[in-house]
C-alpha cells in the first residue's frame, strides 16, 4: 500500500519522481516556512541550500543599473529557487519571497549527489532548466512589447496559478517594482481593468473577479508560460 505522505507533493518537480526518489528528497530536506519580503540568496553569495517551493512563491529580481531592481521571473510549486548551485554554485541574482508559505530547503551538496546519481532527478532538474529558459524568453518579449494593462493581467493570472489565492495584497508601489514601471501606470491598468469587471481593487489589495475577463484582456504570453510552467 502507498503512504499517503509521498504520493502528491506540493512541489512538481518532486511530485513527478518515482516514489522511492520522492522519500529520497524528504529524507535530505527541511520543510520550513518563510515570510514576505525574506531574502533567500543575495548577487554573488555562494548557494548553500535549494529550496523546492510548496505554497511559497519567490521573485528573482535583477538590477537595472541605476539602483532600481525588476522582476525576471519568478517560481511557485512548478519549481527550484537556487538552481545555479547545482551548476555553478554561486548565486546570479537577488532572490526574495514573495508570497509567505512552504518551501523544502535542502543542502545543496545533496541536490548535486542525487542529481548526478538518479536519473530521474536529473531528468527533472533539467526539464525544468528548459522550461525556464522559455519562460524567461518569453517574458523578455512580453515586458518590452505589451501593454502594462496586458502584463498586469497575465502577472494576476500567474500569481493566482500558483497561489490558488482570488484576493492578493500587494501595493501598487510593489506592483510596479515587479513590473518595472511607474505607480501612476500600474493605477491607470488596475483602473481600466476594475471598469472593465475583471478585478478589483483597493489599497493593498487586488481581487480576481472573472478569470476569463483577465485571460481576454492578457496578452498571448499567458497561453505560452502557462504551458510550460
Amino acid at each position: 500500500m502507498r503512504n499517503v505522505e509521498f504520493v502528491e507533493p506540493p512541489n512538481r518537480v518532486i511530485q513527478n519522481l518515482p516514489l522511492a526518489e520522492i522519500k529520497t528528497v524528504r529524507s535530505y530536506s527541511s520543510r520550513i516556512h518563510v515570510e514576505r519580503d525574506r531574502v533567500l540568496f543575495k548577487p554573488g553569495e555562494v548557494i548553500d541550500s535549494i529550496y523546492f517551493p510548496e505554497t511559497a512563491v519567490v521573485s528573482v529580481l535583477g538590477e537595472t543599473g541605476d539602483g532600481g531592481r525588476i522582476e525576471l521571473w519568478s517560481v511557485g510549486n512548478e519549481g527550484i529557487v537556487g538552481i545555479s548551485g547545482i551548476l555553478s554554485g554561486v548565486e546570479p541574482h537577488r532572490k526574495v519571497v514573495q508570497v509567505s508559505g512552504d518551501v523544502l530547503q535542502a543542502p545543496v551538496a545533496m541536490v548535486r549527489k542525487h542529481f548526478l546519481r538518479c536519473a530521474a532527478f536529473h531528468d527533472e532538474v533539467i526539464g525544468y532548466c528548459e522550461s525556464l529558459l522559455v519562460h524567461v524568453a518569453q517574458l523578455g518579449i512580453c515586458n518590452s512589447t505589451h501593454r502594462t494593462d496586458q502584463r498586469l493581467s497575465r502577472w494576476l493570472l500567474m500569481m493566482q496559478d500558483r497561489t490558488g489565492m482570488r484576493t492578493m495584497n500587494f501595493t501598487h508601489d510593489f506592483l510596479a517594482g515587479i513590473l518595472g514601471t511607474r505607480r501612476a501606470t500600474i493605477s491607470l491598468a488596475a483602473e481600466a481593468l476594475q471598469k472593465a469587471g475583471w478585478i478589483k481593487y483597493t489599497p493593498g489589495s487586488i481581487t480576481i473577479e472573472s478569470r476569463r475577463g483577465l485571460q481576454a484582456a492578457s496578452c498571448g504570453c499567458y497561453r505560452i508560460l502557462k504551458a510550460v510552467s
